[in-house]
């Protein structure tokens, strides 16, 4: 008798707990987070009060403590009690998928939304050793050593990226690892280390958009070894998979506006006598000089014209009211030729017009 009404009351309960979850799971999806979390902590309280829980009601707890956690990770940004929720969720159920999912979200949150990296790498550490045989390790991993990378530690994150590489050779973490090792070298100014792991990369069969950053990082290798003509070749290369194609096509017109300042223009060899054809039409169009003394411009230059005389010769006779006589007699007037008019100097005169009469005899 005693059997079944405890039984009854436990089903009493599990349903009360299943109505209750649903109840929050409501509220959740209504976007009332606040209500919900509310609601999901009563639920817990009243699990633990329980104890001795039934696979059912560890279900049920599981399940709770990873809804607590997201709530508070993901809408209320309450990212320590997240963390809270979800270390009591690995912990007790250290081997469940859900355990996985809150480790790495525990070391996500102490990387990307807290920026405590000496934590986020004990996290990851964690999680690689709770659940070593799963692939998904391969990101926490390659996460170790991009935060040994922010840290500055290059030797400790060429390190664990080695280590990722030697475990898992040809995975897409390995080749993002050896990317990594590329770009310690280059903040490094190794740029010759760096140039040769980016070219062995090439090698291999990668992503596109991992290619794209490939050959973007050596565009930038070869900027800072002055070699601006390669440097934008691979800047070309890189922008049609480019994650961001602006930030390409910045670096693209930077060059080119480096190499229009910094290049010299090319000499033009011209022919002899074309180089002395434009240098005679140059001192041609070159305006006189001005003489100049300590400020005072020479009165020879600005001085009034005298007017010149004219010369007789050129037939310039004064005219009938000037007054001045010419300074020499003019040239004597030659005589037209074959004018009647006029007798030669030396020839006889001509015979008058009217014949003279002959005086009478007396």
């Amino acid at each position: 008798m005693l059997v079944a009404v405890f039984g009854i009351i436990a089903a009493s309960c599990q349903t009360d707990i299943q109505s209750g979850i649903d109840s929050a799971n409501d509220l959740l999806y209504r976007k009332q987070y606040v209500a919900s979390e509310r609601l999901y902590r009563k639920l817990l309280k009243r699990l633990d009060n329980l104890g001795g829980l039934d696979d059912e009601e560890e279900a049920q707890r599981l399940l709770v403590l990873d809804r607590l956690g997201n709530l508070n990770a993901l809408y209320l940004h309450d990212y320590d009690q997240a963390i809270t929720y979800y270390q009591t969720l690995g912990r007790q159920y250290s081997k469940t998928d859900e355990a996985f999912a809150a480790l790495a979200t525990i070391a996500d949150i102490h990387h990307h939304k807290l920026g405590d990296l000496p934590a986020a790498i004990a996290a990851y550490r964690e999680l690689v050793g709770a659940f070593p045989m799963r692939t998904e390790i391969r990101r926490a991993q390659l996460q170790i050593a991009n935060a040994y990378f922010q840290l500055k530690n290059y030797e400790q994150a060429r390190a664990e990226a080695e280590q990722l590489i030697n475990r898992w050779p040809k995975c897409q973490e390995a080749a993002e690892a050896r990317f990594q090792i590329a770009n310690s070298y280059y903040v490094q100014a190794r740029y010759a280390e760096a140039i040769a792991t980016y070219e062995r990369l090439l090698e291999e069969n990668l992503d596109p958009s991992l290619a794209a950053l490939v050959l973007f990082e050596l565009g930038n290798c070869f900027q800072e070894l002055d070699q601006a003509d390669r440097a934008l070749a691979y800047y070309y290369a890189c922008l049609k998979d480019h994650p961001d194609p602006i930030l390409v096509q910045d670096r693209i017109r930077r060059v080119r506006t480096r190499l229009r300042n910094t290049r010299p223009l090319p000499e033009i060899q011209l022919p002899e006598y074309l180089r002395d054809r434009l240098a005679t039409s140059a001192r041609n169009q070159r305006p006189p000089a001005v003489e100049e003394v300590t400020g005072v411009v020479s009165e020879s230059v600005f001085a009034p014209t005298k007017a010149k005389k004219r010369n007789p010769t050129m037939g310039a006779t004064p005219g009938p009211d000037s007054t001045s006589a010419p300074d020499s007699d003019p040239a004597p007037v030659k005589p037209k030729t074959g004018d009647a008019s006029t007798p030669a100097p030396d020839s006889a005169p001509a015979p008058s017009s009217e014949s003279e009469e002959e005086p009478s005899s007396p």
